[in-house]
Protein backbone atom coordinates (compact mmCIF):
# COMPACT_ATOMS: atom_id res chain seq x y z
CA UNK A 1 0.00 0.00 0.00
CA UNK A 2 2.43 2.49 -1.41
CA UNK A 3 0.02 5.32 -2.09
CA UNK A 4 -1.05 5.42 2.12
CA UNK A 5 2.42 5.02 3.31
CA UNK A 6 3.19 7.91 1.25
CA UNK A 7 0.59 9.51 2.53
CA UNK A 8 1.19 8.69 6.54
CA UNK A 9 4.85 9.12 6.06
CA UNK A 10 3.56 13.00 4.99
CA UNK A 11 1.57 13.27 8.03
CA UNK A 12 4.04 12.15 10.13
CA UNK A 13 7.08 14.32 8.72
CA UNK A 14 4.50 17.22 9.01
CA UNK A 15 3.82 17.17 12.71
CA UNK A 16 7.04 16.49 13.72
CA UNK A 17 8.74 19.07 11.75
CA UNK A 18 11.49 21.20 13.53
CA UNK A 19 11.12 18.93 16.18
CA UNK A 20 14.43 17.50 17.46
CA UNK A 21 13.13 13.76 17.77
CA UNK A 22 13.94 11.12 15.65
CA UNK A 23 11.11 10.88 12.65
CA UNK A 24 10.37 6.98 11.97
CA UNK A 25 9.84 5.21 8.64
CA UNK A 26 6.35 4.15 8.06
CA UNK A 27 4.62 1.20 6.73
CA UNK A 28 0.78 0.72 5.69
CA UNK A 29 -0.11 -2.67 5.00
CA UNK A 30 -3.74 -4.35 3.62
CA UNK A 31 -3.61 -7.37 6.34
CA UNK A 32 -0.92 -8.62 8.48
CA UNK A 33 -1.57 -10.91 11.38
CA UNK A 34 -0.06 -9.10 14.46
CA UNK A 35 1.92 -5.62 13.96
CA UNK A 36 3.68 -6.06 16.71
CA UNK A 37 5.12 -9.31 15.53
CA UNK A 38 6.00 -8.24 11.77
CA UNK A 39 7.63 -5.99 13.15
CA UNK A 40 9.77 -7.88 15.21
CA UNK A 41 10.37 -10.64 12.54
CA UNK A 42 11.24 -7.64 10.23
CA UNK A 43 14.08 -6.03 12.33
CA UNK A 44 17.04 -7.92 10.95
CA UNK A 45 16.38 -5.94 7.51
CA UNK A 46 15.31 -2.84 8.67
CA UNK A 47 18.56 -1.56 10.49
CA UNK A 48 18.26 0.10 13.40
CA UNK A 49 16.06 3.06 12.47
CA UNK A 50 12.71 3.34 14.02
CA UNK A 51 9.85 2.26 12.63
CA UNK A 52 5.71 2.45 12.49
CA UNK A 53 3.55 0.06 10.50
CA UNK A 54 0.25 0.36 10.30
CA UNK A 55 -2.38 -2.17 9.36
CA UNK A 56 -6.24 -2.05 7.77
CA UNK A 57 -6.79 -5.42 8.81
CA UNK A 58 -5.21 -7.52 11.56
CA UNK A 59 -6.32 -11.07 12.23
CA UNK A 60 -3.88 -12.32 15.17
CA UNK A 61 -3.44 -9.09 17.44
CA UNK A 62 -2.24 -10.06 20.53
CA UNK A 63 -3.10 -8.05 23.63
CA UNK A 64 -2.56 -9.37 27.36
CA UNK A 65 -2.70 -12.31 28.62
CA UNK A 66 -2.28 -13.82 25.53
CA UNK A 67 -5.69 -12.50 24.35
CA UNK A 68 -6.47 -12.47 20.90
CA UNK A 69 -7.50 -8.67 18.87
CA UNK A 70 -8.88 -8.31 15.52
CA UNK A 71 -9.09 -5.57 13.28
CA UNK A 72 -11.47 -5.20 10.95
CA UNK A 73 -10.75 -3.50 7.80
CA UNK A 74 -10.37 0.17 8.23
CA UNK A 75 -12.79 -0.30 11.46
CA UNK A 76 -9.97 0.04 13.96
CA UNK A 77 -6.39 1.48 14.67
CA UNK A 78 -4.16 -1.42 14.43
CA UNK A 79 -0.44 0.17 14.67
CA UNK A 80 2.57 -0.78 15.80
CA UNK A 81 6.16 1.13 16.46
CA UNK A 82 9.38 0.17 17.00
CA UNK A 83 12.06 1.47 19.01
CA UNK A 84 16.05 0.32 18.96
CA UNK A 85 17.05 -0.05 22.01
CA UNK A 86 21.08 -0.40 21.76
CA UNK A 87 21.95 -0.80 25.45
CA UNK A 88 20.10 0.59 29.08
CA UNK A 89 17.28 -0.30 30.76
CA UNK A 90 13.84 0.44 30.01
CA UNK A 91 11.88 2.21 32.65
CA UNK A 92 9.12 -0.34 34.00
CA UNK A 93 7.05 2.66 33.78
CA UNK A 94 7.04 3.22 29.90
CA UNK A 95 4.04 1.34 29.39
CA UNK A 96 1.96 3.77 31.20
CA UNK A 97 3.90 6.55 29.51
CA UNK A 98 2.41 5.22 26.26
CA UNK A 99 -1.21 5.44 27.43
CA UNK A 100 -0.95 8.45 28.59
CA UNK A 101 0.70 9.61 24.83
CA UNK A 102 -2.39 8.00 23.32
CA UNK A 103 -4.84 9.89 25.74
CA UNK A 104 -3.03 12.93 24.93
CA UNK A 105 -3.03 12.21 21.02
CA UNK A 106 -6.90 11.44 21.15
CA UNK A 107 -7.55 14.68 23.40
CA UNK A 108 -6.17 16.48 20.56
CA UNK A 109 -8.32 15.35 18.22
CA UNK A 110 -11.49 16.24 20.13
CA UNK A 111 -11.78 13.42 22.18
CA UNK A 112 -13.31 14.63 25.77
CA UNK A 113 -13.38 11.84 28.84
CA UNK A 114 -11.23 9.16 27.85
CA UNK A 115 -8.83 7.45 30.83
CA UNK A 116 -6.70 5.10 31.49
CA UNK A 117 -7.02 2.23 33.37
CA UNK A 118 -4.31 0.16 34.73
CA UNK A 119 -2.42 -1.34 32.94
CA UNK A 120 -3.14 -1.05 29.44
CA UNK A 121 -7.00 -0.16 28.89
CA UNK A 122 -8.34 3.63 27.15
CA UNK A 123 -11.77 3.48 28.18
CA UNK A 124 -14.50 5.87 27.58
CA UNK A 125 -17.49 6.23 29.70
CA UNK A 126 -16.66 2.81 31.54
CA UNK A 127 -16.45 0.87 28.06
CA UNK A 128 -13.21 -0.24 26.53
CA UNK A 129 -12.00 2.16 22.98
CA UNK A 130 -8.86 0.36 22.76
CA UNK A 131 -5.62 -0.82 24.41
CA UNK A 132 -1.72 -1.26 24.77
CA UNK A 133 0.95 -4.05 24.29
CA UNK A 134 4.39 -2.80 24.70
CA UNK A 135 7.06 -5.50 24.34
CA UNK A 136 10.63 -5.81 24.57
CA UNK A 137 13.39 -7.76 22.75
CA UNK A 138 17.14 -7.67 24.36
CA UNK A 139 19.92 -7.05 22.49
CA UNK A 140 22.36 -9.57 20.79
CA UNK A 141 25.88 -9.48 19.70
CA UNK A 142 24.95 -8.38 16.83
CA UNK A 143 21.66 -6.89 16.65
CA UNK A 144 20.13 -4.16 18.44
CA UNK A 145 17.41 -4.63 21.19
CA UNK A 146 13.87 -3.69 20.24
CA UNK A 147 10.81 -1.79 21.78
CA UNK A 148 7.74 -2.19 20.34
CA UNK A 149 4.64 -1.12 21.51
CA UNK A 150 1.26 -1.90 19.80
CA UNK A 151 -1.63 0.50 19.95
CA UNK A 152 -5.59 -0.72 18.80
CA UNK A 153 -8.17 1.80 19.06
CA UNK A 154 -12.02 1.14 17.80
CA UNK A 155 -12.50 3.47 15.26
CA UNK A 156 -16.23 2.31 14.40
CA UNK A 157 -18.76 -0.66 14.60
CA UNK A 158 -17.56 -1.94 17.99
CA UNK A 159 -20.69 -3.25 19.17
CA UNK A 160 -20.17 -6.00 16.46
CA UNK A 161 -17.20 -7.12 17.60
CA UNK A 162 -18.84 -9.49 20.61
CA UNK A 163 -17.06 -9.21 23.34
CA UNK A 164 -18.15 -9.90 27.23
CA UNK A 165 -17.86 -6.55 27.95
CA UNK A 166 -18.52 -2.80 27.02
CA UNK A 167 -17.11 -1.74 24.59
CA UNK A 168 -16.88 1.68 22.57
CA UNK A 169 -15.78 3.05 19.13
CA UNK A 170 -14.33 6.96 18.30
CA UNK A 171 -17.38 6.93 15.96
CA UNK A 172 -19.74 6.75 19.02
CA UNK A 173 -18.42 9.81 20.38
CA UNK A 174 -17.44 12.61 17.48
CA UNK A 175 -20.70 13.51 15.66
CA UNK A 176 -19.03 13.76 12.44
CA UNK A 177 -17.64 10.27 12.64
CA UNK A 178 -14.67 9.14 13.42
CA UNK A 179 -11.24 10.92 12.73
CA UNK A 180 -10.21 9.51 9.61
CA UNK A 181 -7.83 6.76 9.40
CA UNK A 182 -4.07 7.78 8.62
CA UNK A 183 -4.79 10.81 10.02
CA UNK A 184 -5.90 9.17 13.71
CA UNK A 185 -2.54 7.15 13.42
CA UNK A 186 -0.20 10.37 12.46
CA UNK A 187 -1.17 12.08 15.94
CA UNK A 188 -0.71 8.82 17.60
CA UNK A 189 2.78 8.00 16.25
CA UNK A 190 3.63 11.99 16.56
CA UNK A 191 2.69 12.09 20.42
CA UNK A 192 4.60 8.69 21.03
CA UNK A 193 7.84 9.85 18.98
CA UNK A 194 7.76 13.55 21.52
CA UNK A 195 7.18 11.06 24.64
CA UNK A 196 9.77 8.31 23.74
CA UNK A 197 12.85 9.84 24.58
CA UNK A 198 11.15 11.52 28.01
CA UNK A 199 10.13 8.27 29.24
CA UNK A 200 13.50 6.39 28.43
CA UNK A 201 15.19 8.99 30.32
CA UNK A 202 13.45 10.08 32.73
CA UNK A 203 10.07 7.40 33.21
CA UNK A 204 6.75 9.25 33.65
CA UNK A 205 7.64 11.37 36.79
CA UNK A 206 7.24 14.28 34.16
CA UNK A 207 4.05 13.62 33.91
CA UNK A 208 2.58 12.72 37.01
CA UNK A 209 -0.05 15.61 37.10
CA UNK A 210 -1.53 13.96 33.38
CA UNK A 211 -1.36 10.74 34.87
CA UNK A 212 -3.45 11.79 37.68
CA UNK A 213 -6.13 13.54 35.82
CA UNK A 214 -6.62 10.50 33.54
CA UNK A 215 -6.25 7.83 36.12
CA UNK A 216 -9.46 5.61 35.97
CA UNK A 217 -8.85 3.29 39.18
CA UNK A 218 -7.40 6.36 41.05
CA UNK A 219 -9.08 6.58 44.30
CA UNK A 220 -12.00 3.70 43.85
CA UNK A 221 -12.64 0.18 44.95
CA UNK A 222 -10.82 -2.66 42.76
CA UNK A 223 -10.55 -6.39 43.13
CA UNK A 224 -7.54 -8.05 42.48
CA UNK A 225 -8.68 -11.19 39.69
CA UNK A 226 -7.23 -14.55 40.96
CA UNK A 227 -7.75 -13.78 44.67
CA UNK A 228 -11.12 -11.89 45.22
CA UNK A 229 -8.99 -9.13 47.42
CA UNK A 230 -10.46 -6.26 47.82
CA UNK A 231 -8.96 -2.78 47.83
CA UNK A 232 -9.12 0.80 46.95
CA UNK A 233 -6.50 2.04 44.34
CA UNK A 234 -4.20 4.82 45.43
CA UNK A 235 -2.78 5.59 42.14
CA UNK A 236 -0.09 4.33 39.98
CA UNK A 237 3.42 4.62 41.14
CA UNK A 238 5.76 6.64 38.65
CA UNK A 239 8.58 4.71 39.41
CA UNK A 240 8.01 1.33 39.24
CA UNK A 241 4.31 1.50 37.08
CA UNK A 242 3.05 -0.66 39.55
CA UNK A 243 -0.57 0.25 40.93
CA UNK A 244 -0.24 0.93 44.24
CA UNK A 245 -3.46 -0.36 46.54
CA UNK A 246 -4.39 -0.22 50.08
CA UNK A 247 -6.63 -3.55 50.77
CA UNK A 248 -9.25 -3.84 53.20
CA UNK A 249 -6.70 -5.32 56.35
CA UNK A 250 -4.56 -2.04 55.67
CA UNK A 251 -1.89 -3.33 54.10
CA UNK A 252 -0.48 -1.32 51.25
CA UNK A 253 0.84 -2.99 48.18
CA UNK A 254 2.54 -2.75 45.11
CA UNK A 255 0.64 -4.53 42.08
CA UNK A 256 2.56 -5.68 39.04
CA UNK A 257 0.93 -5.95 35.63
CA UNK A 258 2.64 -8.95 34.49
CA UNK A 259 1.26 -10.99 38.06
CA UNK A 260 -2.71 -9.04 38.58
CA UNK A 261 -5.57 -8.36 36.63
CA UNK A 262 -7.81 -5.86 38.60
CA UNK A 263 -11.61 -4.96 37.86
CA UNK A 264 -12.54 -1.71 38.99
CA UNK A 265 -15.80 -2.65 41.29
CA UNK A 266 -17.18 0.92 40.13
CA UNK A 267 -16.35 0.97 36.20
CA UNK A 268 -16.66 -3.35 35.35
Amino acid sequence: MAAESARLKEWVDGLLAGGAVAVPTVEVLESVDSTNRYLLETAAAAGDVPRACLARSQTAGRGRRGRIWHARPGASLALSLAWPIPHGRVPPSYPVGVGIGVVQALEGLGLEGVRLKWPNDLMVDGAKLGGILVEQRMPGPDRPGWLIVGIGINRESADTLGLERAVTDLASHFPGGAPEWLELAARVIERQCRLHPVLLREGIAPLEAELERIDLLRGHAIEVLGDGAHARALGIDPASGCLVAVFDDGAVRHLHSGEVSVRGCEHG
